[in-house]
């Protein structure tokens, strides 16, 4: 074993007093090694930490399964979340301020009429697919406020327009919640949500070091049509089919030939007129080939 080549659960064991400790608590470094991991590298010009496939980069984000409707300019989940609750479990106080309205639709349609909902109220929220494992549910929309009093006005509003501009709207789930799933899971119901001293400090350090820029763009439809183009994907693997209202009342893979029911001679009649079919269409494409001139063939030959 190579001096520092042992695992960082052993690492994590040392206890450091004095003078030491004062060294740990400085040693940004060591505080930040988290994010080395996740693609993070110290830039000498800015002197803090980027994401260079990240950093100033626009991007169309095609892998997303979410629509949005209207952005939410006051929040920031790149860092709030992806970085400083995912690296180091700290709650960002942005996220302490986050109230979010959650619908769950249960089929493709209701999912679209949702999108449709959140277009009309032109307030910020998204939906799409449910694709965490850990998230019990096919389809969700969210509607982002920032303030317990703003979310039960928005509550209002969303219940009644689900109710309305939903089929069978007035069946589905629609609550008020706090902050993101994760962070209940991880750190306890929400109410007993706070930054100790350390997070705080912790905070200071992440918001001094950490450059990850927000994005402000708006999602273009060009990329929402790839999207919902995975929604009616996700309906169809889930057993939903009423994304075929929109699809001409197609089913987007072909079915397969059932042989459970039916007289079964009349099967093997079927069976054997098929095959007599295929060495027909067969014996007519080498007919064909027989007419060809043979330079023709030549230059099929190199096509194919």
């Amino acid at each position: 074993m190579t001096f520092l080549g042992s695992g960082s659960a052993l690492y994590n064991t040392m206890t450091h007093e004095g003078v030491l400790r004062a060294w740990l608590d400085e040693d940004y470094n060591s505080l930040l090694s988290p994010l080395m991991g996740a693609g993070f590298q110290w830039d000498a010009n800015s002197e803090r930490l980027i994401l260079p496939s990240l950093y100033n980069a626009k991007k169309l984000v095609y892998t997303t399964p979410w629509c949005h409707a209207k952005g939410t300019p006051r929040k920031h989940c790149g860092l709030d979340h992806q970085v400083t609750f995912n690296h180091f479990h700290i709650i960002h106080p942005r996220c302490l301020e986050c109230w979010k309205v959650v619908v769950t639709p249960e089929t493709f349609k209701q999912l679209c009429q949702l999108e449709v909902l959140q277009k009309n109220m032109n307030v910020p929220s998204k939906c799409g697919i449910e694709m965490r494992d850990y998230t019990p549910k096919h389809y969700g929309g969210y509607f982002y406020t920032h303030s317990l009093e703003e979310g039960r006005e928005r509550y209002e509003q969303v219940r009644k327009g689900v109710d309305e501009a939903i089929d069978g709207g007035k069946d589905l789930s629609v609550i008020l919640k706090r902050g993101c799933t994760e962070y209940e899971m991880i750190k306890g119901p929400s109410v007993y949500w706070h930054n100790t001293a350390e997070e705080s400090k912790m905070l200071e350090l992440i918001d001094a070091f950490v450059d990850l820029s927000r994005s402000n763009n708006r999602q273009s439809e060009m990329v929402k049509n790839s999207v919902r183009l995975k929604w009616a994907l996700w309906a169809h693997s889930n057993g939903d089919f009423t994304y075929k209202e929109l699809n001409n009342g197609k089913s987007l893979f072909p079915d397969y030939v059932k042989y459970h029911e039916g007289d079964i001679e009349d099967i093997k009649k079927d069976l054997e007129s098929a095959q007599e079919e295929m060495k027909l269409r067969e014996i007519n494409y080498m007919n064909k080939l027989k007419d060809v001139p043979e330079e023709s063939k030549g230059e099929q030959d190199e096509l194919t």
